[in-house]
């Protein structure tokens, strides 16, 4: 599977770091190919990551911005 990209509020996003900038802290998102479910904490653009937390296992994990577009869960 391909990255794909998102178009939301009329704006393409190609990577990680343009999703976050959409999020707001606790927003649910999930990875392409991945059934885990990801909370968005922060967004840190001068070191180029993402600090979300992974709902199933509850660890915060760090996701490079470069990385390929995330999907948005709609709950």
């Amino acid at each position: 599977m391909k990255p794909r990209t998102e178009i939301i509020n009329n704006k393409i996003v190609n990577s990680v770091e343009q999703l976050a900038r959409f999020l707001k802290r606790g927003d649910l998102f999930r990875k392409p190919r991945s059934s885990a479910q990801y909370k968005f904490e922060e967004l840190r653009p001068d070191e180029n990551i993402v600090i979300c937390e992974n709902t199933v296992t509850h660890i915060v994990e760090k996701i490079y911005g470069n990385s390929p577009v995330f999907k948005l869960m709609v709950i």
